[in-house]
């Protein structure tokens, strides 16, 4: 099998095939990869697919390019999801819908806490702390974490078919699908079992030996950050039931029967190392790969050999055909060395079903686009 041969149209009609089924069978996907790669407008496409066929369906983006989300009417500002004017236009299933969000991690992270809080006075206090309001804004991997809760939440409501979540780039993606089982023991931790015992002052912490910590930030920082810090600690054990079970929730939704990932990758030796990481991390911790999309491929031009011979564009000297002639074989060695560096990644991949996008002549910026990029994804 030669390098250009990789995957052949028979492979491709079946890696769309398979990711027709799954819009048609699943509740949840989640789609994930490097930074680059065209993951958002995938995640977008999938969903236009699926509205088509007649489910009702929401796509919730984190970074969305501004013509793309122009073209998808999201408003930024929104907390609850819009629905897209004219996604269903034409389509043979007109009873679907596609709707739309992007992620607001510090409102979604406000609405775990109202509805994990005993009562609404603790959940104020909370939200007014300000440790709180700083680890909303600041702490590494928060918008991942409300990434995976905001798909709860929308799962949860039952008013939709299928929820897409568009994953934030990022080489910890599999930290943040860890991420409930990290908060499980976070709450289990010594540290802060010490930090949320009832009663317990300031003074009181700090002669513990486990304190030395909290008494040197008292003396670079004042012992208000240290009080609002301790504050922050208890009121959050307040939760602590809730969050356990919620993090069960999430744990168990992210392997679901009817949950499934989605890889997105293009042919650049960075793109390809760090997804065939992602991916064998998933399989690992028991995530459910739907499939594989490989975006931006050159497409291997016609062979001209049986039109040009022999013929060298030296041979031949400068004027227009030459240079058609070494446009040509520069594209079919790109092609070819493009294929060559996903062939291991595509045998990796199996048996999960890959499906190849090519290079467009342009960015898919409204509806028109994104219904051709779904037609190359799971089929006209």
């Amino acid at each position: 099998m030669s390098a250009g041969d990789v995957t052949g149209p028979a492979e491709q009609l079946d890696g769309a095939a398979a990711l027709r089924q799954m819009l048609d069978d699943a509740h949840l996907l989640v789609t994930c990869g490097p930074g680059g790669v065209g993951k958002t407008t995938c995640a977008a496409a999938l969903g236009l697919a699926a509205a088509r066929s007649g489910r009702t369906v929401v796509v919730v983006t984190v970074d969305p390019a501004r013509r793309l989300a122009d073209a998808l009417g999201i408003d930024a500002s929104a907390s609850e999801p819009s629905e897209v004017e004219g996604a269903t236009d034409g389509a043979d299933n007109s009873e679907g819908s596609l709707w739309a969000l992007m992620l607001d991690a510090e409102a979604t992270f406000d609405q775990l806490v109202r509805n994990e809080a005993p009562d609404a006075e603790r959940a104020e206090a909370i939200l007014r702390n300000p440790v709180y309001r700083t680890i909303t804004g600041a702490l590494a991997g928060a918008q991942e974490y409300m990434a995976i809760e905001r798909l709860h939440q929308l799962h949860a409501s039952g008013r939709f078919d299928l929820v897409i979540i568009d994953t934030p780039p990022s080489r910890h993606a599999l930290d943040l699908l860890e991420a409930p089982q990290r908060l499980s023991g976070f709450l289990g931790h010594p540290v802060y079992r010490a930090l949320t015992v009832p009663g317990r002052t300031f003074a009181r912490v700090a002669n513990a030996a486990s304190s030395a910590f909290l008494w040197t930030v008292r003396k670079l920082a004042g012992p208000r950050i240290v009080e609002d810090t301790l504050e922050f600690f208890r009121s959050i054990s307040s939760m602590e039931e809730g969050l356990r079970r919620r993090a069960d929730e999430v744990s168990s939704l992210l392997r679901a029967e009817r949950t499934r990932f989605v890889v997105v990758t293009s042919p650049r030796a960075e793109a390809i190392s760090e997804s065939s990481f992602l991916l064998d991390g998933l399989r690992d911790g028991s995530f459910p790969v739907g499939g594989v999309v490989v975006n931006m491929v050159h497409p291997r031009p016609e062979t001209i050999e049986a039109l040009t011979g022999d013929l060298d564009p030296e041979v031949l000297g400068p004027g227009p055909f030459s240079d058609q002639l070494a446009h040509h074989r520069d594209l079919t060695a790109l092609a070819d060395a493009e294929r060559a560096e996903l062939a291991p990644f595509m045998a990796d991949a199996a048996p999960a079903a890959v499906n190849e996008l090519p290079l467009l002549d342009e960015d898919v910026h409204d509806l028109d686009g994104l219904r051709l990029l779904a037609d190359l994804l799971v089929g006209p």
